[in-house]
């Protein structure tokens, strides 16, 4: 599937909410895992198709949403966290950035 990058800033419009796993002492000597929230922002969102697939007997991950936010965003979002799009959670699975664009490959959250 090719990428569609954004013409434009005017191309991000959909509004997201980035999340953080973060590990918070509770007191009693352990911990928890909360999350906090890293950004919001504007982004396109590319809803990709998806389909299964095993190589070597091995499930792999395979992206079913694309991203894409202003290269400049701060903090700059990471593998492992959460991406609220209109209720849908998705988990990052890997960034990449192209040109003024930082790509978030995701994958729809399972709990």
């Amino acid at each position: 599937m090719a990428l569609a990058l954004p013409k434009g800033a005017g191309a991000l419009r959909e509004r997201i909410t980035i999340y953080r796993k973060v590990r918070e002492r509770d007191g009693m000597g352990g911990s928890s895992e909360t999350e906090k929230e890293l950004l919001s922002a504007w982004a396109q969102v590319n809803v990709l198709q998806a389909k299964d697939n095993v190589i070597a007997g091995t499930s792999r991950d395979i992206r079913t949403h694309e991203v894409i936010l202003r290269s400049q965003v701060s903090p700059v979002p990471k593998q492992g966290d959460i991406v609220d799009w209109t209720g849908y959670r998705l988990e990052v699975r890997a960034t990449r950035p192209v040109a003024t664009w930082l790509i978030l490959d995701c994958i729809t959250e399972v709990r």
